[in-house]
């Protein structure tokens, strides 16, 4: 079983954070948020609206991403969350085991903050994944809710850096 991060020193939440920093940038966004828990407590997972809430939580400033102070705060209460919730009808999930995810994006043309798939690339994806579904979440973390994935190119950017296999992408169908 994973560490307790309510048991953890102040040195050794400093040393999760920094470890969970993936991109040196001196915060946490939600992806690197998912992983230090996930790593931590082994065994858990945590879901999108898990998420969601812990970073509206804990986010104090409101930038979008969690400080060293706003991750402490988190920690003293990271264990006593109950488990991820199902997801709503509207929304499906598919696994990518290859670099290739098989799908094209672009910015939704009603709406420029949504990613939208623009294509499907992959004929064993047709039929599961349809032009202008919403890309909601990569690998459990809320695309909506990071204010630094605005437009396509952001996520493909962001994606690039995910290198664990495989990659979990939610869809929201278009409406």
């Amino acid at each position: 079983m994973g560490t307790a991060l309510s048991s953890l020193t102040d040195e050794q939440l400093e040393a999760k954070f920094t470890d969970g920093d993936k991109d040196g940038s001196g915060a946490l966004d939600a992806f690197e948020l998912k992983g230090i828990l996930e790593a931590t407590l082994e065994g858990r997972t945590f879901g999108t609206e898990q998420i969601v809430d812990l970073m509206k939580k804990y986010d104090v400033n409101g930038d979008g991403v969690l400080g060293l102070e706003e991750f402490k705060n988190l920690a003293k209460e990271a264990e006593t969350l109950g488990s991820p919730a199902a997801l709503p009808e509207d929304i499906y999930e598919l696994s990518f085991a290859s670099e290739k995810l098989g799908f094209s994006v672009k910015n939704d043309i009603n709406d420029a903050t949504l990613v939208v798939v623009s294509k499907v690339k992959d004929a064993e994806l047709v039929g599961q994944i349809s032009p202008d579904d919403e890309i909601y979440a990569i690998n459990g973390v809320p695309i909506a809710h990071q204010n630094s994935i605005n437009t396509h190119e952001a996520l493909a950017a962001k994606v690039k850096t995910l290198t664990a296999r495989p990659l979990h992408v939610a869809f929201k169908k278009k409406a």
